[in-house]
């Protein structure tokens, strides 16, 4: 947002006996649905909740979310290198306003 730094954010899920693919999908839904609340513009399907209600319910829905639970170190290390980065550029650019 424009007030706050680039960082990470996350949504929720609760599901009851061992149903992590479930979690994941309810914790991905609830944080896509929340660009409003968040400020964000909304620029993803993913992010409308017509959308969401209309794709969700079916077998292909489940590939994306069972990728997810395998490790992925590099993928995390990316967009931690690139949260870093924006962090730093937000810094900046808020240095050279306050001179």
């Amino acid at each position: 947002t424009a007030t706050e730094p680039p960082q990470f954010t996350r949504g929720y899920g609760l599901v009851f006996g061992r149903s992590e693919r479930k979690a994941m999908s309810m914790a991905l839904v609830d944080r896509s649905l929340r660009a409003r609340e968040l400020g964000e513009e909304i620029e993803a399907p993913a992010q409308d909740e017509e959308f969401v209600l209309y794709h969700s319910d079916n077998v292909e829905a489940q590939g994306f979310v069972q990728h997810l639970k395998l490790p992925h170190y590099v993928d995390f290390q990316s967009e931690l290198v690139l949260v870093r980065a924006l962090r730093r550029e937000a810094a900046a650019r808020r240095n050279e306003a306050a001179e």
